[in-house]
């Protein structure tokens, strides 16, 4: 295929096939992005050449008579034209008059769509069925989605369905003519990998939207080009199949961390750094590869690259398995939702974990938990606190389990001491500052601790129950002794004192006047008795955390003296299970 400027009429015309290599992320366009592509299209003159960007070509010889390239820049774009022109295909269609009009439009399906029996573009192999069976048909394949980017493209086919549908026959015309009449784009196409390598990277390291998992496959492709004596093509192959397979790992959780913040712990995790060079992870990589090749060290340039490769490959695949994993102190970690400062931890301990069952992992994970409620849920520490730390216990971990036990128990102790600990948990106005996810979080493992040691032993309430989001069963922090005694737990209102105001400064926000209850009176509290006895004061409850509150009652009371009781019962639980010498 010629260098230089083209039509993109041109571009797709004549016995051409385009494939999309397996090194390449699959379709990742959502409405952001075909919002702008149209917003463009539309505010072009009829008259005027569109200029839709650059794409990087790698020929690939002939299959059939026709000529196979690969699109090694581009396929984005690309893919979202011939998305966009089917659909405008079918549009023309149902408005077209007469036999000419027919033909264009055939002549139009067979440049951009397919021509004869082979279709002009070739997706990744898990969706390029998908892409030609729903995409580029008219049966509808919304049951029949698979992955996040068969979901992407049957949006982006039904977004522009919908956009199509408004237009004139007029409308329609104007949009075929402005893309395959007058849109153009600036072609290099090449004939072997490392000349399309050296191209992309010269070109697209530029602040053109890469992620910086993409400017770290670039850079790392280019520089074994050039650290390369004879030919590299057997480390660029290998570099560009790790990286099919970490974009493919990705598409499995790609809603749940972002890639980029995956390749940052990776650099905390497996890399040398000082001071806060985490923070500009990708220029530290390329400075220790470009400073290598400066020495004249090719081979350990090459090595390093190797290696780094297929270690960022482990870790995507470790991140996959993290996320997946059931073990509940990890669980708790994701629930306290405050996971930043531990996944380079996470996952240099995970890997380096050779036990049948991760047990080391769950011990380093517990320690993490114990931290997280603590540190930050409790003592209402910076969401920064620890983080040099933490990061650089993952830097320097090299399988040492016990001393990284030591580690994360000082730590612990450093920043929330048994007294300060207990002292934020008296505080009676804990209610007020302590955020309610966190209380809630408390009250779930208290909760948990009764159905496991208290007489009648029940199932633990489940991860799923309590991060319930419906108002039937979602839980709220609520006030055994009410301001509002309508609404309180209580059923003999006679129990409580007066609410005084120096009852509402000492007693009503403290912590042995609260529970947790679902927020709809609706919920299936009948459904769960914990207890053989009839509640003398206290509603029936689908919880023991409420039907223990009888055990609390002082002289028919449920006044200071009550709640100073449940006070202390409960920070005597919190010490023990949130205890570094329990793990």
């Amino acid at each position: 295929m010629d260098n230089g400027e083209k039509k993109i009429s041109s571009l797709f015309d004549g016995r051409t096939i385009f494939n999309i290599p397996e090194y390449q992320r699959a379709y990742a366009w959502d409405e952001a992005q075909l919002s702008d592509f149209l917003e463009d299209i539309e505010n072009q003159k009829e008259d005027r050449s569109y200029f839709l960007g650059t794409v990087l070509f790698e020929e690939k010889g002939l299959e059939k008579n026709y000529e196979i390239i690969d699109i090694v820049d581009g396929q984005q774009r690309l893919t979202t034209i011939i998305i966009f022109m089917y659909a405008l295909i079918e549009y023309l269609k149902s408005n077209a008059s007469g036999e000419d009009e027919q033909e264009d439009i055939e002549l139009l399906y067979e440049t951009y769509v397919k021509h004869k029996r082979y279709f002009k573009l070739r997706a990744l192999d898990e969706d390029n069925d998908f892409f030609h069976s729903y995409i580029l048909s008219t049966t509808d394949g919304k049951d029949y989605i698979r992955t996040p980017a068969q979901r992407r493209l049957y949006n982006a086919k039904s977004y522009f369905e919908k956009y199509l549908s408004k237009k004139t026959k007029n409308d329609l015309d104007s949009l075929r003519k402005k893309i395959d009449e007058n849109s153009r784009v600036l072609v290099y196409s090449v004939k072997d990998t490392a000349e399309a390598t050296l191209i992309f990277e010269t070109t697209n390291d530029r602040g053109k939207g890469l992620t910086n998992l993409e400017k770290i496959k670039s850079f790392m492709m280019y520089k074994s080009y050039v650290a390369s004596d004879d030919t590299p093509e057997q480390l660029l192959n290998t570099i560009r199949l790790r990286f099919s397979e970490i974009y493919k790992e990705y598409e499995k959780y790609e809603d749940k961390l972002d890639e980029d913040s995956i390749l940052q712990y990776h650099f905390i995790a497996h890399n040398e750094w000082t001071a806060k060079a985490f923070q500009k992870y990708v220029s530290n990589v390329k400075y220790h590869v470009n400073f290598l090749i400066s020495k004249g060290k090719d081979v350990a340039t090459l090595e390093f690259i190797d290696q780094y490769t297929k270690e960022l490959k482990e870790t995507f695949y470790t991140v996959h398995e993290i996320l997946s994993s059931q073990n509940p102190y990890l669980r708790s970690i994701f629930i306290l939702e405050r996971t930043g400062n531990f996944w380079p931890l996470l996952i240099k301990v995970y890997k380096q974990d050779k036990t049948q069952s991760k047990e080391e992992f769950s011990t380093i994970t517990r320690l993490l938990e114990i931290y997280s409620f603590r540190v930050y849920a409790v003592n209402q520490s910076r969401g920064n606190t620890g983080q040099s730390k933490l990061y650089a216990y993952a830097r320097d971990f090299s399988g040492d389990f016990r001393q990284l036990e030591v580690q994360l128990k000082e730590i612990v102790t450093e920043y929330s001491a048994d007294k300060l600990f207990r002292s934020n948990l008296s505080d009676p106005y804990i209610y007020d500052w302590m955020n309610s996810r966190d209380l809630s979080y408390f009250f779930w493992q208290y909760e948990n601790y009764l159905r496991e040691y208290r007489q009648p032993k029940a199932a633990p309430m489940s991860e799923s129950e309590f991060v319930a989001k419906s108002s039937k069963f979602r839980l709220s922090i609520e006030h055994i002794a009410s301001q509002t005694p309508l609404d309180s737990i209580i059923k003999d209102k006679s129990i409580v004192p007066d609410i005084s105001e120096e009852f509402q400064e000492k007693f009503l926000h403290n912590l042995g006047n609260l529970t947790i209850d679902p927020q709809s009176s609706n919920s299936s509290k009948s459904n769960i008795d914990f207890s053989n006895k009839n509640e003398k004061y206290f509603k029936r409850a689908p919880f023991k955390i409420q039907n223990e509150l009888e055990d609390f009652v002082v002289k028919g009371s449920w006044g200071e003296v009550a709640i100073k009781k449940r006070n202390k019962a409960l920070i005597k639980f919190a010490l023990k299970h949130w205890s570094v010498d329990r793990t």
